[in-house]
């Protein structure tokens, strides 16, 4: 097979995920100007349903279906296991209960939050990747344990920027002893860094072992538009939460939004000048 043929056979897919992300921020932009909340069932499950595809296409251009596969799993299991413990005892997050009705539930979590912890999840991964100027190279040495650390601090973000919004504001879920972050426990972020870190790390350990870059690949990962994908993704997470008083005006939306702008959007611009000042990328 000539580069011709690789690049003919990666073209595809490439605009397919360019296309969902355009739609993506048209579906954000309609949303909320039609007053819908990001937080009601229907739109959150769009959302995170979105985001969830877009992962696994990005995904399975880095690692192929076995590897993104297994990232999918450690993740659902990790997220779902702590999620079902905290509702039963409040470890790790803090006592809460949901209080909406979603289609889908699993041990009292919901469908949809274990399906947004691998699509956001998954793009805090590849930005770790990026901040630490690793991309497509296989995780060795200190990097096994640096890029999961930097991942869980940039996943716990998300939940920093949103968590007021869903509970507080909109009610999803119900903390039992509020706390004082606009309700939301502080031990909240703390079991969001350490769930997120053990799956990013056990994830990682995997990778050290096991991660193969296909030689057709070579060229996909290296291409810039390849991870300025992952930048802006993130960036539309967060520019979700950044319009959210367009449907909800309060205290707390607004506040929310300015927090993202210098959280997940400053995270996302700092990427996309360190992707598009990589020599190495083409």
């Amino acid at each position: 097979m000539n580069d011709k043929d690789i690049r003919r056979g990666e073209r595809p897919f490439s605009k397919l995920r360019w296309s969902l992300i355009g739609l993506y921020a048209l579906i954000i932009v309609f949303l909320q100007i039609s007053k819908n909340p990001l937080g009601s069932t229907t739109e959150a499950s769009i959302y995170a349903l979105m985001v969830f595809v877009l992962a696994g296409l990005h995904g399975r251009e880095r690692y192929g279906l076995k590897n993104i596969g297994i990232f999918l799993l450690v993740t659902w299991a990790i997220s779902l296991f702590f999620e079902a413990l905290s509702v039963q005892t409040g470890i790790p997050f803090g006592h809460y209960h949901y209080s909406m009705q979603f289609p889908i539930s699993l041990f009292g979590v919901p469908l949809v939050i274990i399906v947004a912890y691998f699509g956001v999840g998954y793009f805090s991964w590849m930005l770790s990747h990026v901040l630490t100027g690793q991309f497509s190279k296989k995780l060795q040495g200190k990097w096994i344990f640096v890029v999961p650390f930097i991942a869980a601090f940039i996943l716990v973000m998300w939940d920093v920027c949103l968590d007021p919004i869903l509970s507080t504001v909109i009610s999803q879920w119900v903390w039992e002893s509020p706390g004082p972050y606009f309700g939301v426990p502080i031990i909240n972020f703390v079991g969001w860094f350490v769930t997120g870190f053990i799956f990013y790390q056990l994830f990682a350990l995997y990778l050290s072992k096991y991660d193969r870059i296909r030689p057709q690949k070579v060229k996909t990962l290296a291409s810039k538009p390849y991870w300025l994908e992952a930048a802006i993704v993130y960036g539309l997470i967060g520019f979700t939460i950044i319009i959210s008083p367009v449907a909800i005006y309060n205290d707390i939306t607004v506040s929310m939004a300015l927090v993202t702008v210098f959280t997940m959007i400053f995270v996302a611009v700092i990427s996309l000048i360190a992707i598009i000042n990589k020599n190495e990328l083409r």
